[in-house]
């Protein structure tokens, strides 16, 4: 719809728009050293141990994105249109460390990717929610945090749009592994 020649959004974008509006200063803000301070998740698990190590390496996954290295990944991946993921990100108005608050965790125990015990998470392309197996995620934070921090970018290039096969799951890590390095 237009009125003059201003865009009016539907409920549903403006709804979206306020949640983005709340959100953002959240995960902005930085301390007194300058570094990233405590930032506000959407953690939806009830399991205290889970979301915990989630909430450790969400943390650690948002230190990464904060530097422009890392935050490169966005260019290195395309939407389904074909627009870089970086297009996608810019449209929600927050930076790529502050978007991970944006994005909803869910406990994904009964998702039956998660019966597979080599995923630690799951996203649908374009959707803001991830879906983390619990137990896959635990032991991946343990013997490697490198590697689960890694993936949770990984999900979030998928609710930024990115799909996949093509490119391979392994392909979208080991991009963000080596973008991410600290």
């Amino acid at each position: 719809m237009l009125t003059g020649s201003r865009p009016l959004l539907p409920p549903a974008a403006l709804a979206v728009a306020c949640c983005l509006a709340v959100r953002t200063g959240v995960a902005e803000d930085r301390g007194p050293d300058g570094t990233l301070a405590p930032s506000a998740y959407a953690i939806r698990i009830a399991h205290q141990a889970t979301a915990d190590t989630l909430r450790r390496v969400l943390d650690g996954a948002r230190d990464r994105l904060a530097k422009p290295g890392c935050e490169a990944v966005l260019d290195d991946f395309r939407d389904r249109q074909g627009r870089p993921l970086r297009t996608s990100l810019e449209s929600t108005g927050l930076s790529p460390h502050g978007y991970l608050g944006y994005v909803v965790f869910y406990d994904g125990s009964k998702h039956p990717r998660c019966g597979n015990r080599g995923i630690l998470a799951v996203a649908a392309p374009g959707s803001r929610v991830v879906y983390v197996c619990p137990e896959q995620l635990r032991d991946r934070a343990r013997r490697n945090p490198v590697w689960a921090e890694a993936t949770l970018i990984h999900e979030m290039l998928h609710t930024l749009g990115l799909g996949e096969n093509p490119p391979a799951s392994q392909e979208i890590t080991s991009r963000v592994i080596q973008r991410c390095r600290r």
